[in-house]
C-alpha cells in the first residue's frame, strides 16, 4: 500500500512517498502524551479477560473453602459466625477482593496478573483509586444477569429489573463500545489492556537527549509532520534490526530536496539527527 506523507508547510511536487504496511487485528487504545508520540494500548480480548476472572473465582472459592474448613475443625462454623469471624474473614475479603487487589496492585488482580492485563485510565495512566472504587461498586449490575433473575423469580421485581437492564447494558457497551467496557469502565473512565505494550517503546521517536550540551543542526525538520517524523523513524528501526535496504538513501534524499537542506552525511545518519533535532526542538516548544 502506498500512502502519500504531507507537512502543512511545504508544497504538494515537495511530499514524499514511503511504502508502510498498517494494520491491527485487536482494539487499540491511543494515548497522546507531551512528546508527540501517540502511544497504542491493546484492549485485552474476551477470552483473556473471562480466564482472569476464572483464575480469581478460583481462588477465592479455595480461601473460602479452606477458611470454612478450618473454623468447623477447630471453634465450628456456628461459633465463628457469633464472633463475626465469617464476615470478617470471608464475606469481606470476598466482596473486597477485586477493589483491594486493583487498588494495591496497579490495576491487576491475581487473575489479571497472570494473565497479562491490567485495569488503566482512559489516559493511559494507572487509573485513581475513585476509578477503582466506582468500576467496583458496579460489579454487581455488571456481573448481574443470574442475580436479576434469581430477584425476579422471588418477587423482588424492582431490585431484580435494575439489576438485570443494567447487566444488559454493560453487555451491549462491552460488545459495542471501541475499547471494550462494560458499564463499570465506561462510567469510571478506565480500559483493561494487555500489560504488554504492543510494540518496543525504544521504537518511538521519543529519543535520550543530553538537552543542555545539544546543538540542533537541522532547524527545519520541524516543517515535517508528526506523521513523517514516526514513518521516518519507522525506516531507521526496521533498518537497524535488519541491515537491509529501506529506502534509506531515497527517503534521505526527498527530505533534502523537499526541505531545501545541503549535507554530505551519509542517509542513515542524516535522518537518525533529524530525529533528534526533532526531539530536542519539540521538547524545547512544549517547555515554553
Amino acid at each position: 500500500m502506498r500512502e502519500v506523507l504531507t507537512s502543512p508547510h511545504h508544497s504538494r511536487n515537495e511530499h514524499f512517498f514511503l511504502e508502510q504496511k498498517i494494520g491491527y487485528s485487536m482494539s487499540l487504545l491511543q494515548v497522546n502524551t507531551s512528546f508527540n508520540i501517540d502511544l497504542q494500548f491493546q484492549t485485552a480480548p474476551f477470552h483473556l479477560r473471562l480466564f482472569a476472572w476464572i483464575v480469581d473465582m478460583i481462588m477465592l472459592y479455595i480461601y473460602i473453602f479452606v477458611l470454612s474448613y478450618l473454623f468447623a475443625t477447630t471453634i465450628s462454623l456456628d461459633n465463628a459466625q457469633n464472633f463475626g469471624l465469617v464476615e470478617l474473614l470471608i464475606v469481606i475479603p470476598y466482596l473486597a477482593y477485586h477493589f483491594v487487589c486493583e487498588l494495591f496492585m496497579n490495576g491487576q488482580s491475581f487473575g489479571k496478573k497472570l494473565l497479562g492485563v491490567q485495569v488503566v485510565s482512559l489516559n493511559g495512566k494507572n487509573a485513581s483509586s475513585s476509578q477503582y472504587l466506582l468500576r467496583w461498586l458496579l460489579r454487581t449490575i455488571d456481573f448481574g444477569f443470574f442475580l436479576g433473575v434469581v430477584f425476579l423469580v422471588s418477587g423482588n421485581l424492582f431490585l431484580g429489573g435494575v439489576i438485570l437492564i443494567g447487566s444488559v447494558i454493560s453487555i451491549i457497551l462491552f460488545i459495542t463500545t471501541p475499547n471494550n467496557q462494560r458499564l463499570g469502565d465506561f462510567l469510571a473512565g478506565t480500559v483493561v489492556v494487555m500489560k504488554k505494550l504492543p510494540y518496543n517503546l525504544n521504537d518511538t521517536i521519543f529519543k535520550e537527549l543530553d538537552v543542555k550540551n545539544y546543538k540542533v543542526v537541522f532547524p527545519m525538520v520541524m516543517r515535517l509532520s508528526d506523521k513523517d517524523i514516526n514513518i521516518i523513524n519507522n525506516a531507521l528501526q526496521k533498518h537497524a534490526k535488519s541491515r537491509i535496504d529501506n529506502h534509506l538513501d531515497a527517503i534521505s534524499q526527498k527530505i533534502i530536496n523537499a526541505l531545501k537542506i545541503e549535507t554530505t552525511m551519509e542517509s542513515a545518519s542524516f535522518l537518525k539527527t533529524l530525529m533528534r533535532d526533532y526531539n530536542y526542538l519539540t521538547r524545547q516548544k512544549s517547555d515554553d
